[in-house]
């Protein structure tokens, strides 16, 4: 039994014709004739009725139809198999962030599994974020404390807690955890509004009736570093953005343990797509190594 003679049967068996076969398979109807007789004289058996100006399978063909339909449905997936795994090994992937920290984590689990897949992070506030997802203009973003939106697939990735930034002599610098009340009237580096730190801290605030004293508001986490190491005033940041500079301490901040949930967001509608599918599947993976 010869491939090429399953396939001219089973196309005739399926189209109706061998003129028909024919066409589907590219060849002419003779080859096709020629295919179909080999495989009846090679086992002895009649496969199709061609009486009556028709094409009709017999017993016989019938029984076969239907082992070849079987075999053709399980080599059409196992095409669709080997070509959806193709696509992974090249393409492209947009991403937004509102941090680098968490979102590099999953850059690094996902390039680990697809190098193929490029993939581009842009980073901006929170609202801006924000609107990059549901303006189609990435194709998912990792984000902080997303509102609820029925259109869109939110993963957890981490959760953080609130720091206080000074500059490490600071007064306050020796207390393992600093109160809200502490902070009454300190001279206080700000976030811009709309970011994440800045809505969680303000939340905070007016919930305890506690006002600090800004004297400068930036729109990073770099600036705001900057600003502390310089002595301008306290900062506030999440514990994953705190590292990296021996100028400044990060102190943790009482009642915002755990204030910040950082997610993999992206809209239902593109959580089809294969590239997509593969990235929301390493998030999972990433917020379980992150105990979530």
């Amino acid at each position: 039994m010869r491939y090429s003679q399953v396939r001219a049967f089973h196309a005739v068996a399926r189209d109706g014709g061998f003129s028909a076969a024919a066409d589907r398979l590219g060849i002419t109807q003779p080859a096709v004739s020629i295919q179909v007789r080999q495989l009846e004289e090679g086992y002895g058996l009649v496969l199709f009725d061609r009486s009556g100006g028709q094409v009709r399978l017999t017993g016989a063909g019938r029984g076969l139809f239907d082992l070849t339909s079987q075999m053709f449905q399980a080599e059409e997936r196992a095409r669709d198999f080997l070509a959806a795994s193709k696509a992974l090994e090249t393409g492209s992937l947009t991403l937004a962030a509102d941090g680098p920290h968490v979102a590099l984590q999953v850059v690094a689990a996902f390039h680990g599994s697809y190098p193929g897949v490029r993939l581009s992070v842009s980073l901006g506030n929170a609202r801006t974020v924000w609107n990059e997802v549901l303006e189609h203009r990435v194709d998912a973003a990792v984000l902080a404390n997303p509102a609820d939106d029925g259109r869109l697939r939110v993963v957890p990735l981490a959760r953080q807690d609130m720091m206080v930034l000074l500059v490490r002599d600071h007064p306050l610098g020796g207390r393992p955890r600093l109160t809200l009340a502490e902070l009454r009237d300190q001279p206080a580096i700000l976030r811009e509004p709309g970011s994440n730190t800045r809505r969680i801290l303000d939340r905070a605030l007016a919930g305890a009736g506690i006002s600090v004293r800004p004297v400068l508001e930036l729109g990073s986490r770099e600036a705001m570093r900057e600003a502390v190491a310089m002595g301008l005033g306290i900062g506030f940041l999440f514990e994953r953005e705190c590292v990296g500079d021996e100028r400044t301490l990060a102190v943790p901040l009482a009642g915002l343990a755990a204030s910040s949930l950082d997610t993999l967001v992206c809209l239902k509608s593109q959580s089809r797509r294969r590239a997509v599918a593969a990235l929301i599947e390493t998030a999972r993976a990433v917020g379980r190594a992150n105990g979530m």
